[in-house]
């Protein structure tokens, strides 16, 4: 009958391993994550706390290369003027120009010179050689320039070549005459001839 084998005591102590010259114990995995961790973190925070530095300093440089006029006020109208250069002022309203008034008519003064005057023959009848007795009307003619229609003149005419001397007024308003449509005179001859001149004008 044959002995069961010897079975290895579980409580017994595991033989001793030989030492080996030169070797180092490692060490723990855990202590070394550990530090990776530390200086991972540390380097981060470093880059965080540069960015964040860089972005304040670049911030206050942005605001301290702001325009110079910034907090500055503006000129007043004084110190430009001090300056030597003037304010500028507003453009003035554009205002409405007065309505252009026709310039006041200039009128003659009539003289006696300045009307023409004829004698047109209405009616004539004749005695032979003797004589003739003539219906007849002046026409009026003005030479100037105008007459003030706000002014009346009297035009005092005398008509000769009659046996008598016919002296007669008609009145001038502007540009109309008041005569007498028809007066009579008579001649000596049967081939005199009336006419008419003007003695006086005069404003009434």
């Amino acid at each position: 009958m044959t002995e069961p084998h010897d079975q290895p005591d579980p409580s017994a102590e595991p033989p001793a391993q030989p030492e080996t010259v030169g070797a180092t114990s490692p060490q723990p995995v855990s202590r070394k994550r550990s530090q990776v961790r530390w200086v991972i973190a540390g380097a981060a925070v470093l880059v965080l706390l540069l960015c964040f530095g860089g972005c304040g300093v670049l911030l206050a440089t942005t605001n301290g290369e702001e325009s110079p006029d910034q907090g500055k006020a503006a000129p007043t109208a004084a110190s430009q003027s001090r300056a030597g250069t003037s304010a500028p002022t507003s453009a003035a309203a554009p205002t409405t120009a007065p309505a252009t008034t026709a310039p006041a008519a200039v009128y003659d003064t009539p003289t006696k010179g300045d009307f023409k005057l004829k004698v047109k023959t209405l009616r004539k009848q004749c005695f032979g050689s003797a004589g003739c007795n003539i219906t007849y009307r002046i026409d009026v003619t003005y030479t100037g320039d105008g007459l003030d229609p706000s002014v009346t003149y009297e035009v005092t005419y005398e008509v000769k070549g009659a046996e008598d001397p016919v002296i007669n007024t008609f009145e001038v308003t502007g540009d109309s005459a008041s005569v007498q449509q028809e007066e009579t005179a008579s001649t000596k001859r049967s081939g005199d001839k009336l006419t008419a001149v003007v003695t006086d004008v005069s404003e009434l």
